[in-house]
């Protein structure tokens, strides 16, 4: 199971839509929330790498690689909707 690039595309899209229509607090919310969760898998992949395997290749960590890059792009759309939107 792979997500493809684009699939990463159409989703942010859809997320980006919603971040704007929310006020300022709501996205710093979100960007809080996503944060947390980035740093929870990036935590778990380094868990996984310390135990000596390599969750960058083969399928065996397939599931944690995806939900990791869909982590680290829900964050960069979140980041970007909070501080874009205060760039002149």
């Amino acid at each position: 199971m792979h997500l493809p690039e684009d699939g990463f595309e159409s989703f942010a899209s859809l997320d980006r839509a919603r971040l704007t229509r929310m006020d300022d607090g709501a996205r710093a919310e979100q960007l809080d929330a996503r944060q947390a969760l980035l740093e929870y898998l990036e935590a778990l992949w380094q868990d996984v790498r310390r135990a000596g395997e390599q969750p960058d290749v083969g399928e065996k960590y397939e599931a944690l690689a995806i939900v990791r890059e869909v982590a680290r792009s829900l964050t960069a759309v979140a980041f970007d909707a909070v501080y874009d939107r205060h760039t002149p």
